[in-house]
């Protein structure tokens, strides 16, 4: 599984007194390229989940069901791979 990324320096948002975002600092033109692709990708992820799902957590719902799961999945692969031998009858 991917690791997080390191949160963007720019832009800088605050929010007004109507709960509006605003932008507080302009970004460079790497930075606007660099939040360009993360949005995409963010969209491109999510595709399927309805905005009402993200609000309400489903990704981090996911992610924690997944990392549960996962060391149990690799366990099971783990002993399909390498099977305990069969205890032999006498």
């Amino acid at each position: 599984m991917n690791q997080p990324t390191k949160p963007m320096d720019a832009p800088h948002f605050s929010v007004n007194s109507q709960s509006q975002p605003e932008l507080t600092e302009l970004p460079t033109a790497a930075e606007d390229a660099q939040m360009l692709r993360r949005i995409q990708a963010c969209v491109d992820a999510c595709e399927g989940i309805s905005t009402q799902e993200l609000e309400e957590g489903v990704v981090q719902d996911m992610q924690r069901v997944l990392r549960e799961v996962a060391p149990i999945i690799a366990e099971w692969s783990r002993e399909q791979q390498n099977p305990a031998p069969a205890a032999s009858e006498s």
